[in-house]
């Protein structure tokens, strides 16, 4: 049987992408193959022995790594009595890296509520083995002059391929040290495979909080994406400026 390991779970607000604002149930899974400079999740980047719930009541913490049934048992109470919840967010680190465990639990769940991926976009082979099971992918669009990682457009074409037959949106985000040409090419790809996919202009937070984008690059950022895409959004990251998790 498939284990996994996983960060942590909650009930939030949505501060992402199409369904900002809806109350989902995060499930966080550990490891990710990336680096990014702007990561705000450091603390699910590598597979830990532990791992925290989030709960009314307050934290409880347990261990990895855990089968998809006793996944399966964790968010059964944020479920339990008709909970006001829109969808499970799968997220991480990079969920993807354990697709096998992620594919075995979401057939066993079969939940009620839509269930959205939240990737970076760099295994479609992974994404394959999943896509059944997946309702919404919302997948990141890495740049390299801002994420300091190499670049990866062969790898999100291919994805973003898959990702199109099902309700999927693209985020790409920016800061002053985004290469214009990069953020040019990354917009004419998804224009390429589809206009109407949603893209989300999503301003960096640096470490002090502060948005480090400006309006007048905002606008450029909008108006390039524009030439390839019909539905173009610039977004902030709705849950840090409510103050939820």
């Amino acid at each position: 049987m498939q284990r996994g390991f996983l960060s942590e779970i909650f009930a939030s607000f949505q501060g992402e992408g199409l369904f900002a604002g809806q109350r989902h149930l995060f499930v966080r899974l550990s490891g990710c193959n990336l680096r990014c400079a702007y990561c705000d999740t450091p603390d699910s980047l590598e597979r830990e022995s532990g791992y925290t719930l989030h709960l009314s009541a307050g934290e409880k913490r347990g261990r990895n790594p855990l089968t998809p049934g006793e996944l399966t048992r964790l968010v059964a109470p944020w479920f339990e009595g008709g909970g006001a919840l829109d969808a499970i967010a799968v997220t991480g680190g990079e969920p993807l890296m354990q697709a096998d465990f992620l594919g075995q639990w979401l057939r066993d769940l079969r939940p009620a509520v839509p269930v959205l991926l939240e990737t970076n976009g760099m295994l479609p082979e992974a994404l394959a083995e999943v896509l059944e099971v997946i309702d919404i992918v919302s997948m990141d669009l890495k740049l390299p002059s801002n994420t300091r990682e190499p670049q990866f457009w062969r790898q999100h074409e291919d994805f973003l391929r898959l990702a199109r037959s099902r309700r999927a949106y693209v985020k790409m985000l920016v800061d002053r040290a985004t290469a214009s040409e990069e953020f040019e090419r990354g917009a004419a790809l998804v224009g390429a495979i589809n206009r109407a996919i949603p893209v989300f202009v999503q301003p960096i937070v640096d470490p002090s909080g502060a948005l480090a984008t400006d309006e007048e690059l905002l606008t450029r950022f909008h108006a390039q994406a524009r030439r390839h895409l019909d539905d173009v959004r610039v977004m902030p990251q709705l849950h840090k400026l409510i103050g939820v998790r």
